[in-house]
C-alpha cells in the first residue's frame, strides 16, 4: 500500500508538471497561444510606425528619478527593458506629447511617474484607483510629486457607469489612456464598453497592460479597433496599443 501511494504521488507530480509547466522560478502567469486569423482589429500603419519609434526611444531612455524612489532593498524594475514597460510608457509620452493623460491603476505610482516624466509644459495626468496612494506602505509617490498640480489622483471605479459619467468631460479630453486595472476580465470589459460612448476631442491612444494574462485574452481579442501587441518591447505579461480614436494621429509623429 505504501508503495502504491508513493507511485500515485509521483504520477500526480509528473502530471502537474506536464499540464502546468513552470519553465523557471519567479513570477509567472498561465496563458495561451493562438493564431490571429479571427482576431478583431489589426495593426494600422500609424500603430506600426509609433511602435517602432517608441521602441527605439525607450532603448535610449533612462529614468534615474524613478530609480531613486525605490527602496534600496527592492528590485528596480524601471531599469529593466524590454520586460518591463516604464521606459516604453515614458517614450510614448516623449513622442506623442499629450496634454491629458489618464491612468487606471495607481498602485505604487511608478507608471504615473514614468508617464509624467516627459509631459509637455501644459500636460497633466490623472491616475485613478480605489485606494489613496498614501495608504500603501511601499508607495513610490511623495507629496512633492503632486505639488505642481500636473499629477493628481482620483478615487473611483471607472467601470461603474455613474462614476464614469461623473468624469466624462475629463475622459473626453484624454489623449493617452493607460489601463492597468484588476485584470479580472470584468472591469476591463465594462470600461471598454463605456469608452464606446465617448466623443473624444482629440486622437486617443489606449495602452493596455497584461494582455497576455488568462483573464485578459478574450478582452484583447475582442477589441475591434486598430491594435498592436507590443509585448516584446513592453511588459513581459503583455502590452497592447489600441488606436481608439484616430483623428489626426499621424500628424503627431511628424
Amino acid at each position: 500500500m505504501r508503495f502504491f501511494k508513493r507511485a500515485v504521488r509521483s504520477t500526480q507530480r509528473r502530471a502537474v508538471k506536464l499540464v502546468l509547466p513552470n519553465p523557471r522560478p519567479g513570477h509567472g502567469e498561465y496563458s495561451m497561444i493562438y493564431d490571429t486569423l479571427n482576431t478583431c482589429g489589426g495593426p494600422s500603419d500609424y500603430l506600426i510606425d509609433l511602435a517602432l519609434r517608441a521602441a527605439h526611444e525607450a532603448w535610449h531612455t533612462e529614468l534615474p528619478d524613478l530609480s531613486r524612489c525605490i527602496d534600496a532593498d527592492s528590485h528596480d524594475f524601471t531599469r529593466v527593458w524590454p520586460g518591463e514597460h516604464y521606459r516604453l510608457l515614458a517614450a510614448l509620452v516623449k513622442l506623442l506629447q499629450p496634454e491629458r493623460v489618464l491612468e487606471i491603476g495607481t498602485f505604487r505610482g511608478l507608471s504615473a511617474l514614468a508617464l509624467k516624466k516627459f509631459l509637455p509644459s501644459a500636460g497633466k495626468i490623472v491616475t485613478f484607483d480605489l485606494v489613496p496612494w498614501d495608504s500603501l506602505s511601499d508607495t513610490c509617490l511623495r507629496p512633492e510629486d503632486f505639488a505642481d498640480n500636473r499629477l493628481r489622483q482620483q478615487i473611483g471605479d471607472l467601470s461603474d457607469a455613474a462614476v464614469f459619467e461623473l468624469h466624462r468631460s475629463l475622459i473626453q479630453q484624454t489623449e493617452l489612456l493607460f489601463v492597468d486595472g484588476p485584470k479580472d476580465g470584468v472591469f476591463e470589459c465594462k470600461l471598454l464598453q463605456q469608452l464606446e460612448t465617448v466623443d473624444f476631442h482629440k486622437p486617443l491612444l489606449v495602452v493596455i497592460d497584461d494582455i497576455r494574462f488568462w483573464n485578459m485574452l478574450t478582452v484583447w481579442q475582442d477589441i475591434a479597433r486598430p491594435k498592436l501587441d507590443l509585448t516584446s518591447f513592453g511588459h513581459w505579461s503583455g502590452t497592447g496599443l489600441v488606436e481608439w480614436h484616430s483623428g489626426t494621429n499621424s500628424e503627431k509623429l511628424k
